[in-house]
């Protein structure tokens, strides 16, 4: 219950406050990305249920290959920078305030990309803005699809409201120092193997 006030609490003020910021968002993305701003695709939630995300596209449209290392060539200098800041994201705060999702949680995924996988104990809870997974990869700059399982099943396991504000503020001390995230999917055997035509 306390999470959920939190989420209802915070995303209410965020909004609020980022109103105008976001407005900017829509325009920007317009002029250097492409009209319409906002991407929208169906993502999988709690109980594993289907519902539609939305975030700021970030790059052009294109052949989606289901994760970013196989779409750098989609994404400009604009898309790189609201990628690198997690502003693509905004939007997600309209999704926390009507019980889609919530602040902390395993990171909501196209059912295609958990195609394989064990997603049984991250779909007990809402997926979230962040996670552990998300901390890895801001620290690392590298994230395969195993370990972001096994992320996700230890917070499930782990998961309080104190924790949660362990993660967020972990999350914070984070992003703006995180690594550049290697795009190259040559590198990782495991990331080609994460790669799905959708």
């Amino acid at each position: 219950m306390a999470i959920r006030i939190f989420d209802i609490i915070f995303s209410l003020l965020l909004i609020i406050v980022l109103l105008p910021v976001m407005f900017l968002l829509l325009l920007l993305c317009s002029i250097f990305i492409e009209f319409p701003p906002i991407y929208i695709s169906k993502r999988i939630g709690k109980g594993k249920k289907a519902y539609t995300h939305f975030k700021y596209k970030s790059m052009k449209s294109g052949p989606e290959l289901g994760r970013v290392f196989f779409e750098q060539d989609r994404i400009n200098r604009f898309g790189r920078f609201i990628r690198k800041y997690h502003l693509d994201e905004l939007p997600e705060l309209f999704l926390i305030l009507i019980g889609k999702m919530s602040f902390v949680g395993p990171r909501a995924l196209p059912i295609v990309l958990l195609d394989g996988l064990d997603y049984e104990t991250r779909c007990k809870v809402l997926p979230g803005n962040t996670c552990l997974s998300q901390i890895w990869l801001l620290k690392k700059g590298q994230l395969d699809k195993h370990l972001q399982i096994k992320l996700d099943n230890l917070y499930v396991n782990k998961r309080s409201f104190q924790y949660n504000l362990k993660i967020i503020l972990t999350t914070v001390k984070y992003l703006f120092k995180s690594k550049k995230i290697d795009l190259n999917p040559n590198l990782n055997k495991q990331r080609i193997s994460f790669k799905r035509v959708l």
